[in-house]
């Protein structure tokens, strides 16, 4: 014989959820996340190039990209736009100097593009 089972079901009670990041503990969630790992990209430019033209790279190959020498570079953060940069050189190494941070609503305009 088949004894028939009664599972009992509940609705999920979630604590409410709060616009923004609470700051009343001294910024403290903040800091919680401050040792997480981004990966920055300082973007150069852009170009698309065909296969058969990629399978054709050699040292020595130049190909270009949309940006003109001296032109600002873009600073991205997990694939998103956050900044503008100049390229410099410290200690005979590339750096980046941030010159304009991107605005929260720019960034939404450049990922619909």
């Amino acid at each position: 014989m088949i004894e028939k089972q009664t599972k009992r079901i509940q609705t999920v009670q979630f604590a409410p959820l709060t616009d923004g990041v609470k700051t009343g503990s001294g910024g403290k969630e903040l800091n919680s996340i401050e040792d997480v790992n981004l990966q920055l990209i300082v973007e150069l430019g852009k170009t698309s190039m065909k296969v058969r033209d990629i399978l054709k790279i050699q040292p020595g190959v130049v190909i270009p990209v949309d940006k003109l020498a001296g032109e600002h570079v873009d600073v991205v953060i997990n694939g998103s736009a956050v900044a503008e940069a100049e390229v410099v050189v410290v200690d005979e190494k590339f750096a980046i100097r941030i010159t304009d941070i991107v605005s929260k609503q720019e960034r939404e305009e450049r990922m619909h593009d």
